[in-house]
């Protein structure tokens, strides 16, 4: 009986009761889309990788069929986009196959993406087609691609061809999925450590979504409590009620996560491709953990929340004054950086001290619940200061009803604050991570760079014309090339040096190169290491060049400055995509918090501004009061989590590794605050409606 009436009291006063319901409920379902997709960012990433296994075929793979095959893997790009290449002979009549097609090409045939073909239908021949000698002869499927929009040629050649083509070596077999992410050492850490910040969020912003209408209801419950309901009853309805939205919620949230996956599977990039909508689902432990957990949440902050009631109904429904806060809060996050500042100097450990390891875990989780407990406190030093410096009646009305309740101030920008941490946390780590790459290519812009490869001069003779940079492999390591030559093709300055010493060469150069050395007298004998190829830098020019060197020489690697930086695998492009993920992410997390908390705060406290308007206050200044309620905290709290996260990441980061983010960054952060602060504006047109005179009435 007491879970039936829990169920009626949820919709029993009216529109107001429903639409609280459905505000929980929304809030619920938006949490839960967000959590199933964190949960199911490294499921992406594992079917990427093992859609990506056949690409790594070697010679050394285990046998999948009967008879052998002849194989040639390329990398290609066409305009900034990866072309994967490869050029395979049957040596019998069932050889090992990749996946996505039924058979191997034939000599004269190839197999292309659907991507691919219509790519190849749409520019001319000689900037492309050309590249894949023979006829298109079917199409590789999805279970060959990385991703919809990835491009893929398999070439079809005659065994004895194939054999003279330099980089071409036998397969007994395809390589199959089944490796998994390495997530070992520090590196583990560092996923467990951005699923804590991603997730925790996520579990806040529910928390405080089961807090909508929390004063009515708790006055509601305290009213049952005085007629003579047990604790254990008052719960059982207080939890009944908030598991009803939040149950609503989360099969909403499911629904809805079922609906987003393909255009988030295609809306979010990685190393320039989509996600397959099939590979953007979380394990099925993990599944029903986060649906059942949902509720759990919600239900557990609504019975936490009314603690106060339990104890004393009649203080709730006098709203009695709460505690201050006091400087005891500031523990958690003091323990948190402390524990940063430790493992910093251990230099966060190789993942084998489960210390360590335990440390790696604990400490975000310490500094995320220290920034939630010391937001009050925060926000009662700013009210205060906000008081003293103004004198203006909606500054002193905004002030004292901070600091009368902190603690709902800070809730309604508490998401702000903390994904004003995340994000500067993934910013400066995003930076720190990119300190370590090449850098921009050294060559100019439209010039194209052939990597021979053990290529002979012959396949590229077409090439070597008097517009060309011809480089050699000299003795050690060096690259036998004339300076003004170079110099010509890339921003480098004669004299080169001799040696690089324990540096690296010019990004677009040679990545094996240790020095430079001046042609001499018979170096014309010495192996082709490289040819930098100058074109007039349009597209056309540069693809035609690059479609000579694949017909001419398919085992050499043409590239340009923008494929210079471009990583074969889920490396430093793919990880810095997803920083950037990351922190969408959490700011959008962030915005729902903030709308949420601006319109729970409106419906909550409609009958105090409802007597302050008919006391005389103007609708305008009313309005001002709402803003500067929500605004002061959130600028405090935004700038509060933004210092923490630069002295932790100052802690945790070695120093010769410190960056700093860039100015986007900062223009958009600067941007992100102002744009939370527009959502407080958000209460405006519903002021009006709010603190019409129906609304002062008492029951």
């Amino acid at each position: 009986m007491t879970v039936l009436l829990g169920a009626r009291i949820a919709f029993a006063g009216g529109r107001e009761s429903v639409a609280r319901v459905a505000l929980m409920a929304g809030g619920v379902a938006v949490g839960v889309v967000l959590l199933l997709f964190s949960l199911a960012a490294m499921p992406a990433l594992q079917g990427r990788i093992d859609r990506l296994a056949w690409h790594r075929t070697s010679a050394d793979s285990p046998p999948t069929a009967p008879d052998r095959a002849l194989w040639l893997p390329t990398t290609d790009w066409y305009d900034g986009r990866q072309l994967v290449r490869v050029h395979v002979a049957a040596l019998g009549a069932r050889p090992p196959v990749p996946p996505g097609m039924e058979r191997l090409p034939g000599p004269g045939e190839v197999f292309v993406s659907p991507e691919l073909a219509t790519l190849m239908a749409s520019v001319p021949a000689d900037q492309l087609a050309d590249r894949f000698p023979g006829r298109v002869a079917g199409t590789v499927g999805p279970d060959g691609l990385i991703s919809p929009d990835e491009l893929v040629a398999v070439v079809g050649r005659a065994p004895d061809e194939l054999r003279a083509t330099a980089g071409a070596y036998e397969i007994s077999g395809i390589e199959r999925p089944g490796d998994p992410i390495d997530l070992r050492g520090p590196l583990r850490v560092a996923v467990v450590v951005l699923a804590v910040l991603l997730i925790g969020p996520v579990v806040i912003f529910v928390s405080m979504v089961t807090r909508v209408g929390a004063a009515r209801r708790e006055r509601r419950f305290a009213a049952i409590r005085l007629a003579g309901a047990t604790r254990w009853q008052t719960g059982v309805l207080a939890a009944v009620e908030t598991a009803v939205a939040a149950v609503a919620g989360t099969a909403a949230g499911w629904a809805g996560h079922t609906l987003l996956r393909p255009l988030v599977a295609d809306r979010v990039r990685v190393d320039g491709t989509s996600l397959v909508a099939a590979d953007l689902v979380a394990p099925s432990w993990q599944l029903v953990v986060a649906l059942a957990g949902m509720p759990v949440v919600a239900v557990v902050a609504t019975l936490v929340a009314l603690h106060r009631v339990q104890i004393t109904p009649l203080g709730a429904h006098r709203r009695a004054r709460r505690r201050p806060p006091t400087a005891r809060r500031l523990v958690p996050l003091a323990a948190g950086v402390a524990g940063v500042a430790y493992l910093g100097e251990r230099g966060g450990g190789d993942g084998s001290d489960p210390t360590i390891a335990m440390m790696g875990v604990a400490t975000p989780l310490s500094i995320l619940l220290g920034l939630v407990l010391a937001g009050p406190w925060a926000c009662m030093w700013a009210s205060r200061a906000l008081a003293a410096l103004s004198r203006r009646a909606p500054v002193l009305i905004a002030a004292r009803r901070i600091a009368a309740d902190p603690y709902t101030a800070f809730r309604a920008v508490g998401g702000v604050a903390i994904a004003a941490f995340v994000a500067t946390a993934i910013a400066i780590g995003s930076a720190v991570g990119s300190e370590g790459d090449a850098g921009p290519s050294a060559l100019d812009g439209g010039v194209v760079a052939v990597d021979a490869r053990g290529v002979p001069d012959a396949d590229l003779a077409p090439l070597m014309s008097a517009g060309a940079v011809v480089a050699r492999a000299g003795a050690g390591g060096r690259l036998v090339v004339p300076c003004a030559g170079l110099a010509r093709v890339s921003d480098l300055s004669c004299p080169l040096p001799a040696s690089f010493g324990d540096g690296r060469p010019p990004a677009g150069i040679l990545s094996s190169t240790t020095g430079f050395a001046e042609p001499g007298p018979g170096d014309e004998l010495l192996p082709l290491a490289a040819l930098y190829v100058p074109t007039d830098g349009t597209v056309a020019a540069r693809e035609r060049v690059r479609t000579l060197v694949a017909a001419a020489a398919p085992y050499a690697l043409a590239r340009t400055e923008a494929d210079w930086s471009h990583n074969d695998e889920l490396g430093v492009d793919g990880f810095a995509g997803g920083f950037q993920l990351a922190t969408a992410f959490v700011l959008l997390v962030a915005a729902c918090s903030l709308t949420v908390g601006v319109v729970a705060g409106l419906m909550e406290r409609r009958r105090p501004f409802a007597l302050l308007r008919a006391a005389g206050v103007r609708l305008g200044e009313l309005r001002l009061v709402a803003l500067l309620e929500t605004a002061a905290p959130l600028v405090l709290t935004a700038a509060g989590g933004m210092a923490t996260a630069f002295v932790v990441m100052l802690l945790a980061v070695p120093r010769a590794q410190w960056a700093l983010p860039g100015p986007d960054f900062f223009a958009g952060a600067a941007a992100a605050v102002a744009a939370t602060i527009a959502v407080c504006l958000v209460t405006w047109p519903l002021m009006d409606v709010a603190t019409r005179h129906e609304n002062t009435r008492f029951e």
